[in-house]
């Protein structure tokens, strides 16, 4: 009796297994029936997303259809619309709107996904439903290259952003544009950028030489590094009081833009911001403003500029090379700076900012005054001064400002830091034993048994007649750019002694031979490159290079400046060994293209900068393993490509 109960029992139990999967495999068709791709559910949500889309579509070609009418001048792919603009070729000055205005019944769903580029429907989506009907009715989906945080990357596909009239609306999913995104892009006339863009990368639109006009909307609130450096026909800009930081280099070359006005809650003009606008006949800064950097306002052309109470710091040579500028006002009633006889100096007086066009004019013999303890001011163009005074309390002076024609330097008597040497016409540092200037103007110049052992940056750019020059036999130490002004020089002969030379010795001078001392432990000359003893560091080229270079192959690292403005130079050939690649190709301008073989390990984080021209920078290495790409190059990661 107790076995039958038992089988019993199991066949019970089986029995409710089976009914129990019978049924999930019933569910389960029933939910695939339901919601699978091609779910009764499934169905109807496309069938309701088709109806909108095409309903929206529709009421853009409508749209198209009215405009054209109105003005037979209307470019379809000039019609651009989002969320928060409107833009097209025959729009009056004073019609604004936005998507809603071409598609009056989108609902604030569709608001936020979709756009009109170039007269077409787009929309921006990860649903697989829209995706499907949107590409069934022919709109384009995700059609730039953007990353989940919004930034629009450097890449070929984001410049058919632009419409055939130059003009380039950013679109309005985007919150950042990206390094080199829009960088030297041929046609390129008109740009607006919509205030959901917050920041604008480094070089996003560097170099674009037939660029007229930026609009910037209320939102954007940072202007990265050179961005709209070198855009050369850039005249109209309209800067929104949201922006908050711009970074140096902003609008440097930037020669046609005649008026700013800095943005409220800006608190530092950076280096070089606008940097040779030449054009710039006003500038208004705002109370609030803190910090003015060097170079700030180089070479522009502004008569009067009125200095905030807020001003705690001004570089130097923030205002030098605007020769119209004659009145600075200092507000505030306890003001950090002085304006006097035509010099900006801080109120201790130790220090000058900017000297005006008038007084430097003025004068043969220019007397530093006493209590300045540095200058670094450029007074270089002003040919008239043939002779500079120096006050006891002066102990630091770039002398690579001063202008070629100083035949004459004295120091006063008290000096504790620096002397002149009437005889070899030579300023210098008493403690340190360094020359800061060699001022003679004879073709032989002996300077072998003076106790130097350092020679300064451009120290010898006032000596621009010498043909041979000889050297300390002490000399240890060669600065930048110490006979870049001796175009005449046939020799150069550096000595055993010697234990660093910069790369930029003898920049932009190609004239003469050099020479290096067979004692000597440290360099070594071969085919007129500068190299280590050893030759694994490529210190310089001392030749103008025309078309391609071929690197050495027991160079394992290129150093910063070796192959600084070398602007014929088009292809170079860099060999398997190679580990370092330095601060190297600045200014390579006609650069084109550059393989980058697996064995290198470090590149300098700028060292393409100003490579304009650069189109392709090929590594043989996976994507990332070597760091701080694109390094500089103005048009971005689109010219960097990685091996598969």
């Amino acid at each position: 009796m107790k076995m039958r109960k038992t089988n019993n029992r199991g066949i019970t139990l089986i029995a409710l297994i089976i009914t129990i999967i019978v049924l999930l495999i019933l569910a389960g068709v029933t939910i695939a029936m339901l919601m699978g791709e091609n779910g009764i559910l499934t169905q109807a949500s496309e069938a309701k997303i088709k109806t909108i889309l095409s309903g929206y579509k529709e009421e853009v070609n409508l749209y198209k259809t009215n405009k054209k009418s109105e003005n037979n001048g209307f470019i379809e792919g000039s019609l651009t619309a989002g969320k928060t603009n409107l833009t097209y070729n025959t729009q009056k000055q004073e019609e604004i709107g936005n998507i809603k205005t071409v598609i009056t019944s989108i609902n604030k769903e569709y608001m936020e996904k979709l756009e009109i580029i170039k007269g077409k429907l787009l929309i921006n989506t990860k649903d697989k439903n829209e995706i499907k009907v949107a590409q069934s009715l022919g709109i384009e989906v995700n059609p730039y290259d953007i990353t989940e945080d919004g930034e629009l990357l450097s890449s070929n596909g984001n410049l058919l952003l632009m419409d055939e009239t130059g003009t380039l609306t950013i679109p309005d999913s985007v919150t950042k544009i990206g390094e080199g995104a829009f960088a030297n892009l041929e046609g390129l006339k008109t740009i607006i950028i919509p205030g959901n863009v917050k920041e604008i990368g480094v070089n996003a639109f560097a170099y674009n030489t037939t660029l007229e006009t930026v609009i910037m909307q209320e939102g954007v609130r940072k202007i990265g590094n050179s961005a709209f450096k070198g855009c050369s026909s850039l005249k109209n800009i309209s800067m929104p009081e949201s922006i908050e930081i711009i970074e140096p280099s902003a609008f440097m070359y930037d020669s046609m833009i005649e008026e700013i006005r800095v943005p409220s809650k800006i608190k530092e003009i950076s280096v070089y911001t606008f940097y040779d606008c030449r054009s710039l006949n006003e500038v208004i800064l705002p109370e609030g403003l803190n910090k003015i950097e060097s170079y700030a306002f180089f070479n522009t052309k502004f008569t009067e500029i009125k200095i905030p109470s807020t001003i705690s710091e001004i570089g130097n040579n923030v205002f030098s090379g605007n020769k119209n500028l004659n009145n600075i006002i200092i507000k505030g009633e306890k003001p950090e700076f002085v304006y006097e006889e035509g010099m900006l100096m801080p109120k201790t007086k130790d220090i000058i900012l900017f000297i005006s066009d008038a007084f430097l004019r003025s004068i043969k013999t220019f007397n530093i005054p006493n209590g300045i303890n540095s200058f670094d001011m450029d007074i270089s163009n002003y040919s008239n001064i043939n002779k500079l005074v120096i006050p006891n309390t002066l102990t630091n002076i770039s002398m690579s400002l001063f202008p070629l024609t100083i035949e004459n330097i004295e120091v006063e008597t008290g000096n504790s830091k620096l002397a002149v040497d009437t005889t070899n016409k030579i300023l210098y540092t008493k403690d340190t034993k360094e020359i800061i200037c060699c001022y003679s103007k004879e073709e032989n110049i002996n300077l072998k048994n003076l106790d130097i052992i350092k020679l300064k940056a451009y120290s010898f750019r006032q000596a621009f007649n010498a043909t041979n020059i000889t050297l300390p036999d002490r000399l240890e130490n060669i600065e930048n750019q110490v006979f870049s002004g001796c175009t005449k020089i046939q020799e150069i002969n550096i000595g055993a002694n010697v234990t660093y030379i910069h790369s930029n010795f003898k920049y932009g001078n190609y004239s003469g031979t050099v020479k290096i001392d067979s004692l000597n432990n440290n360099y070594m000359i071969e085919n007129n490159v500068l190299y280590s003893k050893n030759q694994k560091d490529l210190v310089t080229v001392l030749y103008k290079i025309q078309g391609s270079f071929t690197v050495n192959n027991k160079v394992e690292n290129i150093l910063d400046y070796a192959f600084h403005n070398q602007n014929k130079m088009t292809q170079i050939v860099i060999p398997e060994g190679m580990k370092n690649i330095g601060f190297s190709f600045v200014f390579c301008t006609n650069l084109n293209e550059i393989n980058i073989p697996n064995t290198v390990e470090i590149i300098s984080k700028n060292c393409f900068n100003e490579c304009i021209n650069i189109s392709q920078i090929n590594i043989d290495k996976k994507e990332g393993t070597i760091e701080g790409a694109p390094w500089g190059a103005t048009k971005g990661m689109k010219v960097v490509n990685w091996k598969k």
